[in-house]
């Protein structure tokens, strides 16, 4: 049966201060819809396709009463706590490996909760095509996305040969790339923005692990024998004593740089990662100036800027231009919007001075 794994337990630095430890980026209502978090966005968006009882939420151990409240319809047993962050590799394989004891062939889509997607049918019908693929050919199948500008902040997948209208092989992934490769790579019409969505056999990107990330492998199999032998609460112990000592990776670097026949679909679905303040601006409507604002923000000869603020306060804006300005909770952050990448400069500043008060 299908199923989906969202992950949710990033830390999304570059929306700090409004994304804390305690409440990162996925739980804040930044979704297209009034008031709608993103996390909560994803969850919907997935029902449809695998149902409620066969979606799974992975996040951080100090997340999930907030995860939790933010969607009360998933099932408890299908939340799943991380002891101590490890980056995607290790997520995914400790989900799959709940999802696995389950149902020993399910095939299943991690999927990030903190994406913007612009037309939802556009989404379900490429993920239709990821599961079908994945199903019949026992590869990994990822989405990538069509580029729409030279994007410097995403990463990248080179398309190999075309297997059926809107699938390939992937060539290879690729990092970031400078300006000048983004630019070549929009006009060679040969690359996606890579959006970390992956689709596959539960056992296979287990067995990729095991292969790839020896330590995870070890770990995660320690883990899936706890579950099988004394069920959750066992597993849990064990995860609690193994899981700490995994690397922490990212999924594309430990495991999809290296494994081989990834396939991708094509998707064309108005997908952003919400990856820095200025994302808004790819999704939210602007004033008349160039504004985009969330808020209660007053501007006057003010234009280009990103502003957003608390219910229960005020920012004003006067004779600025190309700005990012974020009030939230104790703390408020100005830059230019050419730097909105660089917010994380901001988090290991105040990690470095030792005001966890702020993060």
């Amino acid at each position: 049966m299908r199923h989906a794994i969202v992950l949710a337990g990033g830390g999304g630095t570059r929306l700090w201060p409004a994304s804390r430890r305690a409440h990162p980026k996925q739980l804040l209502p930044l979704g297209a819809r009034e008031g709608e978090t993103l996390l909560s966005a994803t969850t919907h968006r997935l029902i449809p396709l695998v149902g409620l009882e066969r979606l799974w939420i992975v996040t951080a151990a100090e997340q999930t009463p907030a995860v939790w409240e933010t969607v009360p319809e998933v099932p408890g047993e299908n939340l799943i706590a991380e002891p101590v962050p490890r980056n995607t590799a290790a997520a995914i394989g400790l989900a799959a490996v709940f999802v696995r004891a389950r149902d020993p062939d399910a095939v299943v889509a991690a999927i990030p909760a903190d994406q913007h997607v612009g037309e939802e049918g556009g989404f379900q019908q490429a993920a239709e095509q990821a599961f079908a693929a994945a199903e019949r050919t026992g590869n990994i199948v990822t989405i990538g996305l069509l580029p729409t500008r030279a994007e410097t902040g995403f990463g990248y997948l080179e398309l190999g040969d075309e297997l059926e209208p809107g699938l390939h092989r992937v060539a290879r992934f690729v990092e970031k790339p400078d300006a000048e490769t983004a630019r070549r790579y929009l006009e060679g019409k040969r690359h996606l923005w890579n959006g970390g969505m992956f689709f596959f056999h539960a056992g296979r990107f287990l067995e990729e692990v095991a292969r790839h990330l020896p330590e995870t492998g070890q770990a995660l199999a320690a883990i899936a024998k706890a579950l099988a032998d004394g069920g959750p609460h066992v597993a849990e112990q064990v995860s609690s004593e193994k899981y700490p000592h995994v690397p922490a990776i990212s999924v594309d670097f430990g495991v999809m740089e290296k494994a081989s026949a990834i396939l991708t679909v094509k998707g064309t679905f108005g997908w952003n990662d919400v990856g820095s303040w200025t994302s808004l601006a790819d999704y939210r409507p602007a004033d008349a100036e160039g504004n985009v604002t969330q808020g209660l923000v007053v501007t006057h000869q003010a234009r280009g800027n990103v502003a957003v603020c608390e219910p229960d306060k005020l920012v004003a804006l006067l004779g600025v231009h190309d700005l990012v300005v974020v009030q939230a909770g104790n703390a408020v952050l100005v830059l230019p919007r050419s730097r909105a990448q660089d917010v994380r400069e901001i988090v290991r500043l105040l990690e470095a001075k030792k005001l966890g008060e702020y993060l």
